[in-house]
């Protein structure tokens, strides 16, 4: 068993670089400069906008204009190659989370094994959320309110399991990782409270937050393939 989910885990972690890379090269924008807000990231303050305002500043007012339909047209295509990416970082956190918890015997790493799935399930909700915004016959106000339950369900949940992945290997025999792995926990939930109270100052620290913890749990996995090979 423990073979099979390191291979699982390493085979949808390289898909999640994969797509991470995709991402990356469509350099999105939005229709106004972010100065800075949300690392100036276009996607990130479509998700994490919580008025009409925030929203209008990323993909612009109704009716929109050429521009305005440019930005949402691009963003749309990345929401959805984002189907791709929830379904690979479902199994990616299942299968790392199991693994570490039955290696290091934690159970309470099961629980985080199953928390990426359903944070994945409010990722397909947001995105359709998302999806229904750039339409010109959008109900803003209301579908704000849902998506704003909908991306913290999931930004709040991949900052849980981000924490206990890292605190999976507290009281490691290494002092030095210990160390490392208390930190990296506690910004990973420290960065879910302060994303959640002010998101444009500190989305971007969650996100990057996120994306150290799932190297290392590719990292994780990639040893965890080759030891098994090596018996």
């Amino acid at each position: 068993m423990l073979r099979w989910l390191s291979l699982l885990a390493f085979a949808t972690g390289l898909g999640v670089l994969v797509v991470t890379g995709i991402f990356a090269s469509l350099k999105l924008h939005s229709v106004e400069p972010l100065n800075g807000a949300y690392g100036d990231q276009a996607m990130l303050a479509f998700e994490l906008a919580e008025s009409p305002a925030d929203l209008a500043r990323v993909i612009g007012s109704n009716p929109p204009t050429a521009d305005a339909i440019e930005v949402r047209e691009a963003l749309d295509h990345a929401n959805y190659i984002d189907f791709i990416y929830m379904a690979f970082y479902a199994v990616f956190i299942a299968c790392s989370c199991a693994h570490l918890g039955l290696v290091k015997k934690r159970p309470w790493l099961l629980i985080a094994s199953m928390l990426g799935p359903i944070a994945a399930c409010f990722d397909v909700a947001e995105n359709l959320a998302l999806l229904s915004l750039t339409r010109a016959d959008a109900n803003v106000s209301g579908l704000l309110a849902t998506l704003h339950v909908r991306t913290f369900g999931k930004w709040e949940l991949l900052a849980l399991t981000s924490a206990m992945f890292a605190a999976g290997f507290i009281g490691n025999r290494q002092r030095w990782i210990t160390v490392v792995s208390f930190l990296i926990s506690l910004t990973a939930v420290a960065s879910g409270i302060l994303s959640y109270v002010n998101p444009a100052k500190y989305g971007a620290l969650l996100a990057d937050t996120i994306g150290v913890v799932w190297l290392w749990q590719l990292v994780y996995s990639a040893v965890a393939v080759v030891r098994f090979r090596e018996r």
